[in-house]
């Protein structure tokens, strides 16, 4: 997925179905629910292949996703999901809703939008957030290598110790690969070192 696809602006007759359904959603809720908040804040910053619309209540904001409204320009995909998530807005601020429960159903319903959690849509060329590779240290017993990850090495460092199932021998640090240990601090480097004695 290229950045650039998040840049492109919206072709202006979908950028102007979101806004008219963003107003019309926002007008029922003032109508029909007697909601009295501001309308929320519309933004078009949301990066996610899952998400075609988020709402965060507290900041009265609403975030789209511009490569998905790029690619489900209809008209009933664009009111569904600016109904959806103005739902949300309306449940959680005026009612104490959370989630999809009854209440936001009930809400949604009022506003036009489908009162289910989500729906089917195009992601092509939507960001898909890859894992961050979690940081490992290495660590042996006598018949293998083990690679630890931060948390478990930081329950090494408080005292706990590590048997291999099976040679049954205790699990230490590598010091001899010295390098994958660098950015710890100095303390934790003692400790480590202080490990090999015992």
């Amino acid at each position: 997925m290229a950045l650039s696809d998040y840049r492109e602006p919206l072709p202006p007759a979908v950028e102007a179905d979101i806004h008219r359904a963003f107003e019309t959603a926002y007008q029922l809720a003032v109508e029909e629910l007697d909601y009295q908040d501001p309308a929320p804040t519309l933004s078009f910053a949301l990066r996610s292949a899952r998400m075609a619309g988020r709402a965060t209540p507290h900041k009265n904001l609403i975030e789209l996703n511009k490569v998905i409204f790029r690619n489900n320009p209809d008209w009933e995909f664009v009111y569904d999901t600016v109904a959806h998530e103005m739902a949300h807005i309306v449940a959680t601020r005026h009612y104490r809703s959370r989630g999809h429960d009854k209440t936001w159903k009930q809400v949604a319903t009022v506003l036009g939008a489908q009162p289910r959690a989500s729906g089917a849509f195009d992601t092509t060329g939507a960001e898909v957030r890859r894992p961050r590779r979690q940081k490992t240290y290495p660590f042996v017993c006598a018949c293998q290598q083990f690679d630890f990850g931060s948390q478990r090495l930081a329950n090494f460092l408080k005292g706990s110790r590590y048997q291999c199932r099976a040679c049954e021998k205790e699990i230490r640090p590598d010091l001899a690969k010295e390098e994958a240990f660098a950015e710890l601090s100095f303390a934790k480097r003692l400790k480590l070192k202080a490990s090999r004695l015992r």
